[in-house]
């Protein structure tokens, strides 16, 4: 199932589920079993359907709604660092250490907040940093606003980039990481290349460096993509753990468009 799943187009794999819903309930509906049972059964039938409607909507590995790019398997001596929800006060300090590394990496900034910091994400392009659109206000009800509202957040923040830095913007990360129909919807025509991750640090619970730096080197592989905040309290004491382990086992720290090179 897993790996039919990671195959498939996300209108197949959205339409599949919802047959295989319908046919398990004909199936139950015409067995030789007693209404006792059968009303047992399609209650565990739709208990399950949405289970995976919750898990394909807030997994953003799960490409059911949207092709996602997680990850790059082919790619097993590099690694993209991605930063969401910035620009913020303390960015500049994040490119400060990238730059003392000599690593790039790619940042996903709220619109909103390009204004304040045009100086900070004109300098995130000048040092061959990429820069992805992580909407408008990141608004809490994001993913439940219509698809007119999300597609307006996207081509808004898409212009707020392009006139600061003079860069086409094509990369989007979805706030939370969740995707539905009204964000697919809201996708369409708009060229954008949807990015996950496949190491999630979990950063903002403000937990201890030491917690959230093991969790990173309990799970890093070549290809992966790992998802940080350039606005969490402990990046920076984070950062200067992560980036000279990372250059000691030699990984080459690129951004996303790199690491997309050669991948299908």
């Amino acid at each position: 199932m897993k790996t039919y799943l990671l195959c498939c187009s996300p209108r197949i794999k959205s339409v599949g589920a919802f047959v295989a819903f319908l046919l398990g309930f004909g199936i139950v509906y015409f067995a030789p079993i007693s209404a006792e049972v059968k009303l047992v059964v399609a209650v565990g039938i739709i208990f399950s359907y949405t289970l995976f409607l919750f898990w394909a909507s807030a997994n953003i590995r799960s490409g059911v709604y949207v092709r996602t790019f997680n990850r790059a398997p082919n790619q097993l001596n590099k690694i993209a660092l991605t930063f969401d929800d910035g620009p913020y006060l303390q960015t500049k300090e994040v490119l400060d250490l990238l730059k003392l590394w000599e690593v790039k990496a790619t940042f996903f900034l709220i619109g909103m907040k390009i204004a304040s910091h045009k100086e900070v994400v004109k300098r995130m392009v000048q040092e061959g940093h990429g820069i992805g659109n992580h909407s408008w206000m990141h608004s809490s009800l994001f993913p439940l606003q219509g698809s007119k509202s999300i597609r307006s957040s996207l081509v808004e923040t898409r212009r707020a980039i392009a006139q600061v830095t003079g860069v086409p913007n094509n990369l989007f990360r979805p706030p939370f990481g969740v995707t539905n129909p009204i964000i697919a919807k809201a996708l369409k025509g708009l060229s954008f290349k949807v990015v996950g991750w496949s190491v999630r640090s979990l950063d903002t619970k403000n937990e201890p460096t030491e917690v959230v730096f093991k969790r990173i080197q309990s799970k890093i592989k070549g290809g992966d993509i790992i998802l940080l905040h350039d606005t969490s309290k402990n990046i920076i004491p984070i950062l200067k753990e992560l980036l000279p382990w990372l250059k000691s086992l030699n990984y080459e720290l690129v951004t996303v468009e790199e690491l997309m090179q050669n991948e299908k």
